[in-house]
């Protein structure tokens, strides 16, 4: 594994702002790939429902 240069400010320091926006923006895309993945799946969830709840209002009535 090769390392990366670790980035600093010009006194030496470590550029933690630098790797603070890094991680929100990380997070960031993250939670946008995860609530896209989700929302493609809520109309096969809503048709899936829609057939559990007709299931059991029809199904009372037959018997």
């Amino acid at each position: 594994m090769t390392r990366t240069p670790i980035h600093t400010r010009p006194d030496g320091s470590i550029d933690t702002a630098r790797y603070m926006a890094r991680g929100r923006r990380m997070r960031s895309e993250e939670a946008h790939r995860l609530a896209r993945r989700t929302t493609s799946r809520l109309p096969a969830l809503a048709v899936a429902a829609v057939s559990v709840l007709a299931a059991l209002l029809i199904l009372p009535m037959a018997t």
